[in-house]
């Protein structure tokens, strides 16, 4: 099967670049030179991943992956000359799955492509169940809706990932590590520990009566995390 490429830079070197080794990698390629562009791209062509670069006129890199997370959880990567913590985190924020840094090699490009299809392919954890729920979390893993006190929430697909990685394991702790090696991937090349920090405050904001005051993911000083099963009547199981 040969993947389709979105490339996104302003850039033409840049963009003539990416597509040349992406080529010779065997994938397929789109480009585009702005965001405006990209997104009548991405309706039209149906990349299965998105390299995206921060800084253009008009639609920045940001806003783009925003919109297209509105649409799609197809993995999106940003390269970008921006380095910064505070520019990964943002990047990470608005939800990319990963970030590489120009200059980059070709290899390490590639390679990052590479993975972040492959985890995109990889089953849903416990795809042999149909649904989970407690009184407080109910989830259908075959359509991945969550719904929290009966609401549904909208999650990112690393959000998601995270949280069916400790429900699979309800009360065992959890290392980072292993919610890296669970959520991101084997293969990932994300390593640090803060990554889980901040989606472990993502999910919390998002099914915690009390982010501040967490009673579902607790966290184990010095360790890492575990999901509480709540103890209560459950008006409707999981199928």
């Amino acid at each position: 099967m040969s993947y389709k490429i979105l490339v996104v830079d302003d850039e033409p070197d840049i963009l003539e670049l990416v597509e040349t080794r992406l080529s010779m990698a065997g994938y397929s390629t789109v480009t585009a030179d702005s965001g405006e562009e990209a997104l009548k791209a991405f309706f039209t062509e149906r990349p299965d991943l998105a390299l995206l670069d921060v800084e253009m006129a008009g639609m920045d890199g940001y806003e783009l992956c925003e919109r297209i997370r509105q649409m799609s959880d197809v993995p999106i990567i940003f390269l970008t000359a921006f380095g910064a913590e505070t520019h990964r985190v943002r990047g990470l924020q608005v939800g990319a799955d990963d970030y590489v840094v120009k200059p980059f090699s070709k290899n390490e490009l590639v390679a990052r492509v590479e993975a972040n299809l492959r985890r995109a392919a990889m089953p849903s954890i416990q795809r042999e169940e149909h649904g989970y729920a407690d009184p407080v979390l109910t989830i259908d893993y075959q359509a991945h809706m969550v719904s929290v006190r009966g609401t549904e929430v909208s999650l990112s697909p690393l959000e998601y990932r995270l949280l069916t990685a400790l429900l699979k394991h309800p009360g065992q702790v959890l290392s980072h590590e292993q919610l890296l090696n669970l959520a991101w991937g084997p293969n990932a090349f994300e390593t640090s520990t803060d990554s889980v920090r901040l989606y472990i405050s993502y999910l919390r904001g998002k099914i915690e009566e009390d982010p501040k005051r967490p009673l579902l993911i607790e966290t184990v000083r010095e360790f890492g995390y575990r999901y509480v099963r709540p103890i209560g009547n459950i008006d409707r199981m999981a199928a």
